[in-house]
Order: structure tokens, then C-alpha cells, then sequence
């Protein structure tokens, strides 16, 4: 069934007027006044029809933009009641957002789009047809519960052409998702946005409202597809114009997303009236500001589009608001095109995207940290936990109750914020006490149940996961310092020299084929050490943690034996080879970015950076050692993703940090 859209019952003009006032006026306040003067900086995208690009902002997240015909093909929420993402799909495949073009009101296929990036995240198309030049340009502004995207298409011929553009909405699924896409049962429908003419409101309900989208398309005409509540109702949108020689057309359409239909409706309002205001061209300008601050740069074009796209994806898919707390999360990654996406691992948060954090936004730093020594903090140390921090998967990782020491430790550091340190100072000792809950008085180490790969090994001490409480229990001797504890630092101090001890004891071993002398294992129950790597917690960390030098004998041996054909997954002679692991049997991002701090394999580390495409310029879980093409279920990788352009930052970075 078709059915035109007709204008909706509004409210009093006052009540109207006030409450888009007060929206307004709080997403105003929420933006940052004083932009960056500078202009804004464009960087090419070399893109393959099979890609997608990523952007959003810290409520909706646009992870699937289509590079073929940039139809986003899903879009999704963080709810702290779904603990996880809330996804809606098109109908049986489609896209849920899909763009086009008329001519003389019959739909054009384009050709492959050109993608440019504003500030390394605000996604800009081009294409060109039939005398007629088109871009779209995808933009989420900081601090607003919505997106939109802008159109606009130019004669370039010398005869009037009439054109137009077009958008389908798909409404085919809402699915929860941890991990796995989960549908959830209930009905799709569409309504007229309350208080506006020209906007509809996607609804899904069970017995009340679970989650509402709004879609809003000044001066186009619409119609529903469908029955308003059939199973999967679809609305089209349309503009037709006559454009003359060099005449343009400028279109825009608002998506926002809310907990019902009151609130999705005024999140595509609200935006709406700030692109009424200033324009579109200004709040692009203004969102890419915002962007522009939160990137630094090593004065290698190659390398700092790597870096800065990374960096803003950390910051912005490894964490989130939800939309029914409004409370910032932590989770591997916000794109359902990772395989364990939308949960939360201290490692993974505080270890890999905290110091990508602390490299461009403090601020964010800090209510990141606050989440992990709150909400996370009863189960730290659990292989994994849903964003409420109630436990998904068991099991103990030694290497997760440092994990949140050492980021408070770096925060300390960078912004000497004591406050903040006293005010989490019982979380702090919270974690020393489970740290010692896991000594072994026979050997003077620490067990895990299961490695850095998630993995549960039978040898229980870890020589990576030691080191790492070796230098968590250095870092807290410096934050009980200022604390005034100085029993308590005075005990850290002697656990640390008495774990270094038992570290040079055990983790040390004679036995490695080949090797030539001892070396560094993996892992050891003391009697019987493995000889192996484990990247997401690698022996090539032992010089950034400060155990060794890399000059030290050992560890040089170690290096040699980890690269050499003795091991079976050193992708020794590959060309973009890394030693990988049984459980990542590929170059990995870890061992990568563990390189980029030591001289010796530095060149090696650079050129599989810039020899493989990884997920259309997103970081994966890892590359093929000898194509580069990146490991198809670890793709979009976000807390990987700030470990990495933290590592190139460290390493070439020429700025101040932010």
C-alpha cells in the first residue's frame, strides 16, 4: 500500500516554541564555541566497492556507509538495558538508509563514488552522471542524538536538466547485540514526527516503546511503502527540480534516534534547527572542528591519516553514551562487523584504547577511567563483562585487574589530577587486594586462568601478565605516595622487588629449539615453560614496560627466537610477516605496534602499515603475513584501534599532546 504523508496533530505553538528552545539551546551549549580557525583539512579515500566507512559520534554510530552508493546499510544505539548495541537493519538485506538520484524522475545508477574525509572522520562522496556533479557528505555533530546527510547536485552541462534525490528508509529489524545480532520480536511502525510537517518516526514496540528512530526531509515529498504497520514498512522520499546551467540542488535529510517517540522526534528537531540557523555547510564545518582537535600529527601524510582516523575511532566507537542512561561506556568495538562487538574487557579499554584517549582528549580520558573504577570495578579481573558490568564470560585474566592500575597511573602522570585519584582511592586498593588474591608464596608469582588471547592455559604464570603487575605495583607505589600512604607504598615496593626476582627465575628458560641459550618464555607452572608468543600480551612489551633493555641479552635472544623459522608462526620471510600465535595465526596489530617502540623490526612494523588497506583504513585484529589483507572477523577493531595510533604517536608524533 502507498500512502502519502499527511501533516500530523501538533501541540500549542507555545509548547512547541519552548521545548525547541530548550533543545536547542542545551545542544548549543553542549558544542564547543570557539572552533579551531583553521580551515578544514580533506584527505582522499582509496576504497573498494566491498568497504564500508565508519563515522557517528558518541550516541549513533553510522559504522556501515557503503562506498559503492554510500547506502548505510545499518546504524545503531548503546543501551545500558540491551546491554549493548541496538541495531536497526533494512528489510531482508536492503539498506536501511539508502541515497539516490533522478533525472526526469527515474532513478540513475552512478558509478563507483570518490570518498574524501573532513578532519579524518566526516565522510564526503562525489560522483558524476550525465552533466550533473553530486556529493554527500554524512555528518554527526558532537553532543546531539543524531546525523544527517547532505546532498547536493549541480548542472555542469549547458541545457537544464530536471534531477532530483531521492532516499529510502527501510525499517526491517531492530537487533540487540553483544557479540552475535540478536532480532528482537516486536512491531516496526511509522508515525508522523509530533510537533512537525515533514518527518516520520520509526517506532518499535513491545509492550511499551523500546527504541524510536526519526527520519526528517525538508521541502522533499513522502510516502509509505506499505501498510504504517506491516511487518517491515518503508518510507520514500523524493526531491524533483529543474536545474538550470550551473544551477545547484542542496538537500538534506536527519536521522536521531531516542527511547521513544518524543525523543527521536526532537533529536532530528533539534539538529534540524541547527542546521536552519547556520546552515549545513557551517555545522560541517563546526563538527570537523571538533574532530580537528582531537588529532595530532607525526608530519607524514601517510601515517597520520592511519593514526587520526584511529585515534577518532577509539574515541568514538570503543566508547559511547547509552541512550537510556546517557552513561559513557566502554566496549571492543561499536561496528557489528567485529566479532565479539559491544562488550567490555578492562584489557581492551584500559590498555589498548585509554592511551589513545589520553593522546588526544583528557577529558574523555577521565570519564572513561571513572566507568572502569565504577561500574566495572566489582568484576575486574573476568574475562568479559556486559556494559552494566554484570559478567558475560568467566574466567580470570591477571592481566585485567593491572589493566585499570596502569591507566589510573597515566592519568595521574598526564594531568596531575590528585583529586580524581583520591576520590577512587578505595577502587584502587580494591584492585591492589585482588592482585595479591592471586600470589603464589612458593614461586613469589601471580596466576591466570586464562592468557591474553582469552585462552585458558594450564602453565599458570604468565611472563608478560607478571611483568605487567611488576610495573602495576611500581605505579602504585608513586599513587600511594600521593596519597600520603607510605606503609602501603613501602610494602608495593618490596612485592615489586621480590616479583622481579621470581620473574628473572621462572620466566627465564634454557630448552628453546634453536634458540642458543635462555630466553624468555610465555608461560610456565614453574617446572615446565612454554616457548611462544601471545601478541595481545607479548613478550615484545617487556622494554616499554621497563623490565628490560632492549640491548639485554635475554630479551635480544628472545627476539631473535620469536623471528626465527624455530618458531612456528614467526612468519619468518613473509612480507609483511609478524610472529603471530596458534590463536591469531597472522600478523597482529599488537606485535605491530610493540615494534614501533623497539629499533629493530621498527621498518618491518611501518611497511605493513602501510602495505595493507586493514578494514578500509580501520584497524583489524590482524593482516595476512603475506598479502596484508586484513583478518575478515576481527574487522573495525576499535580499542585495538587507539593501541595502535597510540604507538605511531609515541613514536613519530612532532606536536604537544592535546
Amino acid at each position: 500500500m502507498i500512502d502519502s504523508i499527511r501533516p500530523v496533530p501538533r501541540g500549542s505553538r507555545l509548547t512547541k516554541y519552548l521545548f525547541r528552545t530548550l533543545v536547542l539551546l542545551l545542544c548549543c551549549l553542549s558544542s564547543t564555541n570557539s572552533f579551531a580557525q583553521s580551515k578544514v583539512t580533506s584527505t582522499s579515500l582509496k576504497l573498494g566497492p566491498e568497504d564500508v566507512i565508519p563515522t557517528g559520534n558518541e550516541w549513533l554510530a553510522l559504522p556501515t556507509i557503503r562506498a559503492s552508493d554510500g547506502a548505510i546499510l545499518n546504524f545503531n544505539a548503546l543501551s545500558m538495558r540491551d546491554r549493548g548495541l541496538l541495531q536497526v537493519d533494512g528489510d531482508r538485506g536492503a539498506p536501511a538508509i539508502e541515497p539516490y538520484f533522478l533525472i526526469d524522475k527515474k532513478r540513475v545508477a552512478t558509478k563507483a563514488l570518490s570518498w574524501e574525509l573532513l578532519d579524518y572522520w566526516v565522510p564526503r562522496a562525489h560522483a558524476s552522471f550525465a552533466g550533473l556533479d553530486a556529493t554527500l557528505t554524512y555528518c554527526a555533530p558532537h553532543g546531539i542524538r543524531a546525523a544527517f546527510l547532505q546532498i547536493t547536485l549541480t548542472n555542469r552541462g549547458n541545457s537544464p536538466v530536471n534531477a532530483g534525490v531521492g532516499l529510502n528508509a527501510s525499517w526491517g529489524g531492530l537487533n540487540r547485540i553483544t557479540y552475535t545480532p540478536i532480532a528482537l520480536s516486536g512491531e516496526r511502525k511509522i508515525a508522523g514526527a509530533p510537533w512537525n510537517d515533514f518527518g516520520r518516526v520509526f517506532s518499535f514496540v513491545t509492550s511499551d516503546t523500546h527504541f524510536a528512530w526519526s527520519l526528517y526531509f525538508p521541502d522533499s515529498e513522502a510516502k509509505i511503502i506499505g501498510a504504517p504497520l506491516s511487518v517491515s514498512p518503508r518510507l520514500e522520499t523524493q526531491r524533483n527540480v529543474t536545474l538550470a546551467p550551473g544551477e545547484s540542488l542542496n538537500v538534506h535529510f536527519v536521522l536521531g534516534i531516542g527511547v521513544e517517540e518524543y525523543s527521536a522526534s526532537q533529536a532530528s528537531q533539534a539538529l534540524e534547527d541547527m542546521i536552519d540557523r547556520a546552515g549545513a555547510d557551517q555545522v560541517i564545518e563546526q563538527a570537523a572542528a571538533w574532530c580537528r582537535k582531537r588529532t595530532r600529527t607525526t608530519g607524514q601524510p601517510d601515517l597520520d591519516i592511519l593514526m587520526n582516523r584511529n585515534f577518532l575511532f577509539t574515541a568514538l566507537y570503543a566508547w559511547g553514551r547509552t541512550i537510556d542512561t546517557e552513561q559513557l561506556v566502554g566496549v571492543t568495538s561499536r561496528s557489528p562487523r567485529y566479532y565479539v562487538s559491544a562488550a567490555y574487557w578492562d584489557r581492551d579499554s584500559m590498555l589498548w584504547s585509554f592511551p589513545g584517549l589520553l593522546d588526544v582528549d583528557t577529558d574523555l580520558a577521565r570519564d572513561a577511567l571513572d566507568y572502569a573504577l565504577t561500574i566495572q570495578l566489582r568484576n575486574a579481573g573476568t574475562h568479559s563483562r556486559f556494559i552494566d558490568g554484570v559478567v558475560l564470560e568467566e574466567g580470570f585474566e591477571l592481566d585485567e585487574v593491572a589493566a585499570p592500575i596502569l591507566a589510573l597511573a597515566s592519568f595521574v602522570k598526564k594531568t596531575n589530577d590528585t583529586a580524581f585519584l583520591k576520590v577512587h582511592q578505595a577502587a584502587l586498593y580494591k584492585l591492589r587486594d585482588r592482585l595479591f588474591e592471586h600470589s603464589d608464596d612458593a614461586t613469589g608469582l601471580y596466576w591466570t586462568l586464562e592468557d591474553a588471547q582469552d585462552q585458558y592455559i594450564k602453565q599458570q604464570y604468565s611472563t608478560q601478565y607478571n611483568v605487567l603487575v611488576w610495573k602495576s605495583l611500581l605505579e602504585m607505589v608513586a599513587l600511594l605516595d600521593l596519597l600520603n600512604d607510605s606503609a602501603g607504598a613501602k610494602d608495593l615496593r618490596l612485592r615489586a622487588e621480590t616479583l622481579r626476582t621470581a620473574i628473572r627465575k621462572y620466566g627465564i628458560s634454557e630448552g628453546a629449539p634453536g634458540a642458543g641459550g635462555p630466553i624468555f618464555n610465555s608461560a610456565t607452572d614453574g617446572k615446565n615453560p612454554v616457548y611462544a608468543d601471545v601478541p595481545p600480551g607479548s613478550l615484545f612489551k617487556l622494554v616499554k614496560l621497563g623490565f628490560v633493555s632492549e640491548d639485554d641479552p635475554i630479551f635480544t635472544r628472545t627476539y631473535d627466537w620469536l623471528h626465527s623459522t624455530n618458531y612456528k608462526y614467526s612468519f619468518n620471510g613473509s612480507e609483511f610477516g609478524m610472529p603471530g600465535s596458534y590463536r591469531v595465526p597472522f600478523s597482529t596489530p599488537w606485535t605491530i605496534a610493540d615494534h614501533l617502540g623497539l629499533k629493530r623490526g621498527r621498518a618491518q612494523a611501518l611497511k605493513i602499515l602501510r602495505g595493507s588497506k586493514w578494514d578500509g583504513g580501520i584497524i583489524s585484529e590482524g593482516v595476512d603475513p603475506n598479502t596484508a589483507v586484513m583478518d575478515y572477523d576481527g574487522r573495525a577493531f576499535a580499542t585495538a584501534a587507539g593501541y595502535v595510533a597510540h604507538a605511531i604517536c609515541e613514536a613519530f608524533c612532532q606536536d604537544q599532546t592535546k
